[in-house]
């Protein structure tokens, strides 16, 4: 689906934000591309909570944009699987900031 290395900018990624991490996905297998790790990795997962620390909604929104994606390049993964992936642990660094 389209350049993989530019991320999803046209859906309200940070401009240029994915650009300065080698933790990028790799799609459509959706590895990280800096340490193999499923995506997001926990390197990831550390910058994205950084990057978005006032915005967990815009966190929340970047990251559902990617679960669209990736949900039609694996349809063979359980949505719960991928939901608790790609959107679950924000819930979780926002609990755990209070």
């Amino acid at each position: 689906m389209g350049d993989q290395s530019a991320g999803l900018d046209g859906c309200g990624a940070v401009s240029g934000w994915d650009a300065v991490t080698s933790h990028g996905p790799v799609m459509p297998i959706w590895s990280c591309g800096g340490c193999g790790l499923p995506w997001p990795c926990p390197v990831r997962k550390r910058e994205l909570r950084a990057a978005y620390s006032d915005a967990p909604v815009s966190l929340a929104l970047y990251l559902a944009s990617y679960l669209v994606q990736a949900t039609e390049d694996m349809p063979w993964a359980p949505a719960g699987v991928l939901h608790r992936r790609f959107l679950g642990w924000t819930r979780e660094a926002a609990r755990s900031r209070m």
